[in-house]
């Protein structure tokens, strides 16, 4: 019996050290049949010999039993929370404060201030015996279970020096990674996904069930230490993290002692342009005090130590600096400041340059040339600016001008009746706009040129070839063929491109007219009541304004545009030429006239085919939920729209449901 002892012992010691050096030090030192070998044989012999097993052995890594709630208990010392310093105001005036109560001066710590939950692990003898969430600060729930499925969290401390009794603090978090991960299999699975990592740590920290916990990928990185009075620790909070890696505790690597205000604004520069290349979420930076009598010298307040700030980035993913504000010209005429940055990554994607709009929110956010700005991906997809960084902006220049002539054509500028925007009134006269319109009607949404970008537009334009949309079925192999860059066969594909861009559906080439305020959507409900050009110039103001999602503005808008002679003569050449296709007349009576659907998920055919057979029989297809949406219908790996359905009690069909519908007459 104790030859199998000392090897439960053994194994588990071994065990331990392998996850140690895979999960914590990152480098392994062992195969995974080793380790699968030696894990099953501990198993085993648990199995076989009931009286060997052990809470902390790793055989219970993978959870247990379902608990029934989790027990509150009191925190052996608070859990404050840490007060905020938003932007340099208030970390200047917490940085003042430390310098009064320490003229002899003081090293600060930095550290990424990682976008998790604040946990206290007791351990007793080297062995973990609790784990808590931080709750109200005074008590908090207690989590063991789940904690022990975090590969990172010891069972055991390492080393010979080991207190006999210490707290270990840290944050739980979810690296991106496994959250994406995480998230790709709840929805293949039909479920709802989590919205970010933080929320999928702290759902899966807080299960019952610690069976479910283990097949999340939690991450652990410890951030402080405590030990009794009288017990031997470090005196600096660096030595102390360093200690805790002795201890074979993780902590975050990226922390930085530094002793002067420069350092701190420079790290924390550092940090946020890091920022998008973490593998996990951060939302700021935390300063803290590195001198441990200093700390106790300063003390707390009621709910924070007053030697310890938390910088906090907005929700922002990068912090980049403006290089320059240049006013674009839109297709529209509309001048729009554009902030040029030095080139930052931002949600995986390199940004470089920034609308603000409009010159009234570059006034209100007053962005300059030279100011840091904290830059977002609106949706995850628009990079906008939300506030300059008054922290990294300190030497900041002149309020750029609001231009009075237009910078293509120097054109007297002119202000919308809201006043919130100025505006060119040349028109197709003015270059900036006539590329910007011609690159619009040759997008993929109207009628799509492929090879037909803004740089060969503008050298059409510039040889007086191209003057309008019309002049582009004009251009033939010889024109463009001696263009830069533009060999024989780049000006044969070119025009075979033109070509093909012939005999395209009345609502593309509508939408590639680019008139005020008609978009994708609009130009399809546009050409389903006017199914030829013709139709709609005769359409007058007020029969527009009664069409759904049409409105007044947008019918002024649309019936000026007709009322132009050299727009029906454009129209009128593009039809000559062919590239106008008349649209289906619309269904005005069906057996699904006045049901609306939405669509989502797989299905074996297209989604645009199964739109155009439910739109024959009269029914409206839309993009998005509403409480007017008759059905949504469900396909294969269908997302979030299911759950928004089902919150507002809007009823799923399934591909059975959907044959019936397309069968009726």
């Amino acid at each position: 019996m104790q030859d199998k002892i000392r090897e439960v012992h053994r194994l588990r010691e071994a065990i331990a050290k392998m996850d140690h050096a895979y999960w914590v030090l990152n480098h392994p030192i062992a195969s995974d049949d080793d380790y699968d070998i030696a894990m099953n044989r501990l198993v085993a012999l648990e199995a076989q010999y009931p009286q060997l097993q052990d809470d902390l052995s790793p055989t219970m890594r993978n959870g247990g039993a379902v608990a029934k709630g989790f027990a509150t208990v009191a925190h052996q010392r608070a859990m404050l929370s840490l007060d905020n310093a938003f932007g340099q105001e208030e970390l200047t005036a917490f940085l003042r404060r430390l310098q009064e109560k320490c003229p002899a001066g003081f090293a600060i710590v930095c550290e990424p201030k990682l976008d998790g939950l604040a946990i206290s692990l007791w351990y007793e003898n080297g062995r973990l015996v609790k784990a808590l969430t931080r709750g109200d600060g005074q008590f908090g729930e207690d989590i063991t279970a789940n904690a022990k499925t975090i590969r990172q969290i010891p069972f055991t401390l390492l080393g010979t020096e080991v207190p006999e009794h210490i707290e270990v603090r840290g944050e739980v978090f979810m690296r991106q990674e496994d959250f994406d991960q995480l998230n790709a299999a709840i929805e293949k699975q039909g479920g709802k996904c989590f919205a970010n990592p933080r929320n999928a740590a702290a759902g899966s920290l807080r299960q019952y069930d610690s069976r479910v916990t283990s097949q999340r990928k939690l991450s652990f990185y410890a951030y402080a230490a405590y030990v009794p009075e009288n017990t031997a620790w470090p005196d600096s909070h660096t030595a102390s993290l360093q200690q805790l890696q002795v201890l074979g505790v993780p902590v975050n690597p990226e922390y930085a002692c530094v002793t002067a205000l420069a350092e701190v604004q420079q790290y924390i520069t550092h940090i946020a342009n890091q920022r998008s290349q973490l593998a996990y979420g951060i939302d700021g930076v935390v300063l803290k005090v590195n001198d441990v009598s200093l700390q106790q010298q300063l003390g707390f307040t009621a709910r924070a130590p007053r030697w310890a700030v938390a910088y906090k980035f907005p929700a922002e993913i990068a912090v980049a600096q403006v290089l320059g504000i240049d006013a674009q010209v839109g297709r529209t005429g509309v001048i729009t400041p554009v902030a040029n940055l030095k080139p930052v990554a931002v949600g995986g994607v390199v940004v470089q340059h920034v609308t603000l709009h409009n010159y009234a929110e570059l006034a209100r956010k007053d962005v300059r040339v030279g100011d840091w700005v904290q830059v977002r991906r609106a949706g995850d997809v628009i990079p906008e600016i939300v506030r300059v960084d008054q922290v990294l902006s300190v030497q900041r220049q002149q309020k750029p001008d609001v231009p009075t002539q237009c910078p293509s054509c120097q054109r007297e500028l002119i202000a919308d009746q809201d006043q919130t925007s100025i505006r060119c009134p040349g028109g197709h006269a003015c270059r900036a706009q006539l590329v910007d319109a011609v690159w619009h009607f040759a997008s993929r949404k109207a009628v799509f040129i492929e090879g037909m970008g803004p740089s060969v537009i503008a050298l059409l334009i510039d040889g007086g070839w191209v003057k309008n949309v019309a002049d582009l079925y004009d251009v033939t192999q010889s024109m463009v063929q001696g263009l830069p860059r533009m060999g024989a066969k780049s000006a044969s594909n070119l025009v075979n491109s033109i070509e093909k861009a012939k005999q395209r559906p009345w609502h593309r080439v509508l939408y590639g007219l680019g008139i005020r305020e008609v978009g994708s959507k609009t130009a399809q409900i546009l050409a389903k009541h006017y199914p030829t050009w013709q139709q709609l110039a005769a359409a007058d103001q007020e029969a527009l304004a009664r069409i759904d999602h049409i409105g007044p503005v947008m019918a002024q808008f649309i019936h000026g545009f007709f009322q132009e002679d050299k727009h029906i003569r454009l129209l009128q050449r593009l039809a000559d030429y062919g590239v106008i296709a008349a649209e289906q007349p619309v269904v005005t009576q069906g057996v699904l006239t006045g049901k609306r659907y939405v669509i989502t998920g797989k299905f074996a055919q297209s989604r645009n085919e199964i739109k155009a057979l439910l739109e024959a029989l009269g029914a409206e297809v839309n993009d998005s939920i509403s409480k007017t949406t008759s059905a949504l219908i469900v396909g294969e790996k269908a997302g979030s729209k299911v759950a928004k359905a089902e919150k507002l009690g809007i009823p799923c069909i399934g591909v059975d449901a959907l044959d019936n519908l397309l069968n009726q007459r």
